[in-house]
């Protein structure tokens, strides 16, 4: 199977979790690729058999939970039917509180754009809420994590 992770990061967070999944997804025989959601173009998902979005949480506890401009922009960008037949996924790192509502809020999305096998992953907490300051990675129980889902969605 060959995994794209669309993602997007602002301190690097995010990035650490789809690594960790990308590791996972290898570690089980498959291929992943990650492509930063600003660098997005949807002919870019030929000849992939699954999609995992990872997307910081963003106001994802407050009301609707609403992705990162990037991701949202690449998403909004796909044609209704652009991801039938295709495995899909979510996972999202926050500094709070909130990033099961952003997975959820992935799995709406795709739906919306042709998914229809959405497995949704793990979050993780990391940073520091409305801070400048890149606060502390993702932990390796939550890279663990991370990765035995990558294993785990690829079977």
């Amino acid at each position: 199977m060959k995994v794209l992770i669309l993602h997007f990061t602002k301190t690097g967070h995010t990035l650490e979790a789809a690594n960790a999944t990308a590791e996972g997804i290898r570690s089980a025989g498959s291929e992943a690729d990650l492509i930063a959601a600003q660098d997005f173009d949807s002919a870019q998902l030929t000849g992939y058999d699954a999609l995992i979005v990872a997307s910081p949480c963003w106001a994802g506890s407050a009301g609707r939970p609403i992705l990162a401009k990037p991701l949202d922009r690449a998403l909004a960008a796909l044609a209704a039917d652009d991801l039938q037949d295709m495995h899909c996924g979510g996972i999202s790192v926050h500094a709070r509180i909130g990033a099961e509502n952003t997975v959820r809020r992935i799995g709406e999305i795709l739906s919306q754009k042709g998914c229809t096998d959405y497995g949704p992953g793990p979050v993780a907490r990391a940073g520091v809420p409305f801070s400048i300051w890149k606060g502390p990675s993702v932990s390796p129980q939550d890279e663990a994590r991370f990765k035995n889902y990558g294993a785990m969605f690829v079977r």
